[in-house]
């Protein structure tokens, strides 16, 4: 019996990690390989001519602060969590506001309602259709890859344990996780409860005829989730 968390095990709180693994075997696996993207200089001008920058990931504000903020020290930042504010905060000047609900909606209602009319948000390439509808100019500033390598990791995985529950974080994780599952058992998969991040991950899940838990509350969603998928093993 194991649970799988498809988040990298530095990002998950201690206290979180040494609790489930009290209770079970806890495996952690993103199901992706994040690279930053080196900007042109077009996308670069637009950065730093930018007001107000809104950052909806960790990976993301990483980027920012490792390869972008010289371009802007200025810009009120607009971010989805007190996490992403912490990391940034540490190494930027900038103004940091958080949403008051860690989800893209809640981010884009904050703007409006402060009247925000120009954004640069700083996103991800496979987070790039959910921004299509919102205004603002968006640059991607870090890819989101997968190779044979991780692969076979992957399938050694869903080979030697028996998944009971698995926190899954993006749709681009449950797909890769998803074709390796069913190359290994075409029926073993159905059986996972799977514990998601946001609404658009679990209603694809749920298409897909399986059991997804949402998190019941709008912020420490990530902490939110944990104590959910703690509670069930416990009871189970």
């Amino acid at each position: 019996m194991a649970i799988l968390i498809t988040y990298p095990k530095n990002k998950v709180p201690v206290y979180w990690r040494i609790k489930l693994e009290q209770k079970d075997d806890v495996i952690y696996f993103p199901f992706r390989i994040l690279k930053a993207v080196d900007l042109t200089p077009k996308s670069k001008k637009i950065l730093q001519n930018s007001k107000v920058l809104a950052i909806t990931s960790l990976f993301g504000a990483r980027v920012f602060c490792d390869q972008l903020k010289t371009l802007n020290s200025t810009a009120t930042i607009f971010v989805l969590s007190k996490k992403i504010k912490q990391s940034l905060e540490k190494k930027v000047t900038n103004p940091i506001q958080i949403a008051p609900s860690e989800n893209r909606k809640s981010l884009l209602e904050e703007l409006k309602n402060k009247h925000v009319t120009d954004v640069c948000w700083l996103i991800g390439d496979k987070a790039e259709k959910y921004y299509s509808d919102f205004y603002g100019r968006k640059i991607v500033v870090y890819k989101n890859t997968w190779d044979k390598q991780h692969e076979g990791k992957a399938l050694k995985i869903f080979m030697k344990q028996h998944i009971t529950s698995a926190l899954v974080t993006s749709i681009s994780n449950f797909n890769r996780m998803f074709e390796i599952m069913t190359r290994v058992d075409s029926n073993e998969y159905r059986n996972i409860n799977y514990y998601v991040l946001g609404k658009n991950t679990g209603n694809y899940i749920q298409e897909k005829g399986l059991k997804v838990i949402y998190p019941d509350r709008g912020k420490c969603v990530l902490e939110n989730v944990l104590d959910n998928l703690w509670h069930y093993e416990r009871e189970n």
